[in-house]
């Protein structure tokens, strides 16, 4: 039976083949998107599900200290229902928060972000995004009106040249990344901007070697350089913008030799890069957290928005501006409303008629407030009091690790519902466990807006449930307490008719029935609307129906260099694992790549006197971890790279918690760090 990855944003149909209850075989479905092809997670990474760490039956902890005891699901779910009132009755709605998580699916995000609007009053709903594209989000939307790749992958064939930004596209989506490099293959071209020598680089043709965290000095310096050399799209501009003239002022510092001095690339190349970008018409622009990962993020992605304006290059095939997503569902997860300032479809919560739509939908008053986004909320304990978290585990993707232990000590009440135990859970007062990917129905949105259905393989273990169930349970005892209608609905497949009234003009048209074959991208206003692949062909989604110009300025990194810790650490993943590895290192995956390698220059090695494959330690202001040095000239001289997968070596131990000003992303990509040989 076919069903969908649950890994990065691709989104690859898999058809996992199983024996005796167990997966013995994974093939890749021959239809959109991935045409049959897997990468090694999609290969041989699927059978976490039967992990030993599997959460089999709900559990309480009766009072802080007490240890956490099995429980029945009515004893859970009304000790839960009964601690979420409380808070409620005591504080009020500011003091909850719920996150759904961009690996359940689009019905259980819905049904959740529902719960906490609907029934507890609280616009603190947020998920994972915030975290990886939050800054991208919110530059596209300020800008374009929208917050998704603007082309189907499909373009890619189409594409002429590839402008690839702070994404390691051949280790974290392996399946785009092959399909690009085979497209620079067949004659199209590929700028790649990074600071490490990765598989995308290496196909490029040409690599600019950024010093991490001056992505946006160079972006304004190759924008200043169009302008000068009359390469830009003067009719797009003018017919299609507003703006300019303003940003157009903003970039007089921005000259090609103060950004050889900023950035450390050679003027030269960033004047060739300028000039193959504006002048390929059929030019693509693709970005992931090496971007967006930053106390300027915002800033960043905006720089890169106003380059594609600059030359005409959104609305058009084989072109346009298209944020990588990374977890399987976090596009579906903002279209669903798990965004503290707006609702299903993007419907801003401050606006009031959207509030009467879904007023009138949920038969109930809105918060018109924007809540707090997450790495708000955890600074707010303990003024907020309980938090609700569906797949997520802040211990291992916060950054500040132990300050953020610290912070969930002190919080009153806290439920985590998840598939595995994780770093989370023993802070735990309420634990439910839930179904895997392979164990209900449902849908997932992929990175390129394409609605795809998850299909139910296997039965749930133990006493493990759904999402969209636990949520569903969650919610009657709490409506049934305050007086207010909660949908019961029967299945996944309800819950999707019900979003299809809630979001008519995103998915109005897409139904399970379709969702039989290839998925459906939105768009999809009617049910015999194909779906739109390329967006803002003829207007954008502005009031003016025009794209924003916004100026942007380069700010140094939170955090730079210093006499004590002399080195750079930026931080992502590896092939073999994904994120905090919660899914990966239960796998067979964990074999292949079982501990923590920080890659070093050789030239900091060999300073140092650390030998490739030694114990080190890595250091940083917040803390400690130990790991294995990998001596590589992948990394350049003065930076170090460590994978975040390693929940006994955790990389975010050591980053620091300062926060991009609009979309409240942490600095993930640049914290200063020194390195220890061990006696």
């Amino acid at each position: 039976m076919r069903t969908t990855c649950p890994y990065c944003g691709v989104g690859c149909q898999v058809e996992p083949r199983l024996k005796e209850g167990r997966i013995v075989e994974v093939r890749g479905a021959e239809i959109p998107p991935n045409h049959g092809a897997l990468c090694v997670k999609g290969r041989f990474g699927l059978d976490f599900p039967f992990s030993g760490k599997r959460l089999l039956y709900p559990m309480v902890r009766e009072r802080k200290g007490a240890p956490l005891r099995r429980a029945t699901w009515e004893e859970a779910l009304d000790f839960a229902a009964r601690r979420l009132l409380e808070v409620l009755g005591r504080r009020g709605p500011e003091a909850l928060a719920v996150f759904p998580s961009a690996k359940t699916t689009n019905e259980e995000v819905y049904l959740a972000q529902k719960l906490a609007r609907a029934l507890l009053g609280t616009n603190h709903v947020d998920h994972c995004s915030r975290l990886c594209h939050s800054s991208s989000t919110a530059a596209l939307s300020r800008s374009v009106g929208g917050a998704s790749m603007t082309n189907p992958l499909e373009d890619i064939w189409k594409t002429d040249l590839f402008l690839v930004v702070g994404s390691n596209t051949t280790e974290t989506h392996p399946v785009i990344g092959a399909m690009i490099k085979k497209r620079v293959r067949q004659g199209a071209q590929m700028i790649v901007v990074d600071p490490r020598y990765t598989g995308m680089a290496e196909a490029s043709t040409l690599w600019l070697r950024v010093r991490p965290g001056t992505d946006l000095f160079l972006l304004n310096a190759m924008a200043r350089f169009i302008l000068e050399e009359g390469l830009w799209d003067r009719a797009y501009v003018e017919a299609r913008t507003e703006g300019f003239a303003e940003w157009r002022a903003s970039l007089e510092a921005y000259t090609l030799e103060e950004a050889e001095r900023i950035t450390g690339v050679e003027r030269g190349k960033i004047a060739l890069a300028a000039r193959l970008y504006a002048t390929t018409e059929r030019a693509g622009t693709y970005w992931a957290m090496g971007l967006t990962q930053h106390t300027k993020g915002t800033a960043t992605v905006q720089a890169l928005v106003n380059l594609a304006l600059l030359t005409g290059k959104v609305g058009k095939e084989g072109a346009g501006l298209n944020p990588l997503r990374g977890q399987n569902n976090v596009q579906g997860a903002g279209d669903m409303g798990a965004l503290p300032d707006v609702l299903p479809g993007y419907w801003k919560v401050a606006d009031q008629e959207a509030r009467r739509r879904f007023e009138a939908l949920w038969a109930t008053p809105l918060n018109p407030d924007p809540g707090l986004r997450m790495t708000e909320v955890y600074e707010a304990i303990p003024e907020v009091e309980a938090i609700y978290l569906i797949g997520e585990d802040p211990v291992t993707s916060e950054p500040h690790q132990d300050h953020l232990k610290a912070k969930l000590e002190r919080l009153p009440f806290l439920i985590v519902q998840d598939i595995l135990e994780n770093e989370t859970t023993p802070f735990a007062d309420v634990v439910l466990p839930a179904a895997s990917f392979l164990e209900k129905d449902g849908t997932f949105t992929n990175t390129d807006r394409r609605v795809q259905r998850v299909r139910k393989i296997l039965d749930p273990p133990g006493e493990a449930r759904p999402d969209w169930w636990i949520t569903r349970e969650l919610g009657k005892r709490l409506a049934q307490a305050l007086g207010r209608p909660w949908s019961l609905h029967p299945g996944p497949e309800a819950i999707w008719e019900e979003i299809r009234q809630a979001v008519p003009e995103m998915v109005g048209g897409i139904t399970y029935r379709r969702l039989e074959g290839e998925g459906v991208r939105w768009p999809c206003p009617q049910e015999d609307h194909p779906g739109e692949a390329v967006l803002f062909r003829q207007r954008f989604n502005t009031p003016s129906g025009k794209a924003r110009f916004i100026p942007v300025h380069f700010t140094p990194p939170a955090e730079t260099p210093s006499e004590e810790y002399p080195l750079v650490l930026s931080t992502g993943r590896v092939l073999y694992h994904w994120h905090g590895g919660t899914l990966s290192r239960n796998s067979r995956l964990q074999e292949a790549y079982p501990e923590l390698k920080v890659e070093v220059n050789p030239k900091d090695a060999g300073r140092l006197g650390i030998h490739d494959g030694e114990i080190i330690q890595v250091v940083s202001r917040r803390g400690r971890i130990r790991a294995r040095a990998w001596v590589t000239d992948r990394t350049p001289e003065g930076v170090v790279y460590a994978p975040f997968h390693f929940a006994e070596a955790p990389a975010n131990r050591l980053t620091l918690d300062a926060l991009d000003p609009t979309s409240r992303i942490p600095e993930y990509k640049v914290a200063a760090v020194r390195l220890e040989k061990l006696d």
